[in-house]
This record gives structure tokens, C-alpha cells and sequence, in this order.
């Protein structure tokens, strides 16, 4: 199952790469801005996520 979405990830991003490769330049690095931002709030959730799942463990386990 984990394979399957890593896979449908992987296609996803290929056709935004392709995508985003035949848009103006203007156009492309508004984009690119937007996709950077977008990826940097998501890492930033998931290691908010990750470090009070972390958290709450060792308050179980101590």
C-alpha cells in the first residue's frame, strides 16, 4: 500500500514538473515561490506533529 502512494507521488510530481516546465519564465518562478512556501509550511506541520507525538510518548513511557 505504501508503495502504491510513494508511486502515485512520484507521477504527480512528474506531471507538474512537466507542467510547470512549459509556463512563461515570470509565470514559472511565481509558481516555483508558491510550491517552496507551500512545501516549507508542510515540513514545518509534520515536524510540529512529529516532535509532540514524540513528546507525548516519552510522557507515557517515563
Amino acid at each position: 500500500m505504501k508503495w502504491i502512494i510513494g508511486l502515485l507521488a512520484v507521477l504527480a510530481l512528474a506531471v507538474a514538473v512537466l507542467l510547470f516546465l512549459r509556463l512563461p519564465d515570470e509565470a514559472a518562478i511565481r509558481l516555483g515561490g508558491y510550491a517552496a512556501s507551500a512545501a516549507f509550511a508542510a515540513l514545518v506541520g509534520f515536524l510540529l506533529r512529529w516532535r509532540a507525538n514524540r513528546a507525548q510518548r516519552n510522557k507515557r513511557a517515563g
